[in-house]
């Protein structure tokens, strides 16, 4: 049988693979050259994330070094509405997606933490957990930047 931290590396690179699929076959669901950029740039950022945790993973991942600093969370995508497909979603709504995205990784990976029973992996999950806030963090940022007027 296979071990928690093996099954949580697979798992961890599976999810920005399909990410990736998912992101670079939205491109062809929109008219929004806005919501396709940014399609785009998501699908190129979940392969990098799938090939730096392969590294992490074939390389020793507990040398490597991960973003160790507190995140925020905003907590915008909590307090937002519709992002339930990327068929047809213009800019804003694709941001939405994305954001609830993250938002629905960061949970995984802090549900798992409670389930694993490996130190190893619970470490894992923790790191995983705060990757995905970061991701989250500069998509809600960037939603900020773009929807939200001062007065």
């Amino acid at each position: 049988m296979r071990d928690e931290l093996a099954e949580l590396w697979d798992t961890a690179i599976y999810k920005e693979v399909a990410s990736e699929a998912l992101y670079a076959a939205a491109q062809g669901q929109t008219r929004d050259p806005g919501a396709r950029e940014l399609l785009k740039d998501l699908a190129g950022e979940e392969k990098r994330h799938a090939e730096l945790l392969k590294g992490f993973r074939e390389e020793g991942w507990s040398k490597r070094r991960w973003h160790r600093g507190k995140v925020p969370d905003l907590k915008v995508s909590e307090y937002l509405t519709g992002g339930d497909s990327l068929e047809g979603a213009g800019l804003q709504e694709t941001l939405v997606f994305a954001m609830k995205r993250e938002q629905q990784s960061l949970e995984f990976y802090a549900r798992m933490m409670s389930v694993v029973r490996d130190r190893r992996a619970r470490l894992l999950c923790q790191r995983l957990a705060r990757e995905e806030l970061r991701h989250k963090f500069r998509l809600e940022t960037f939603y900020d930047s773009l929807f939200y007027e001062e007065d």
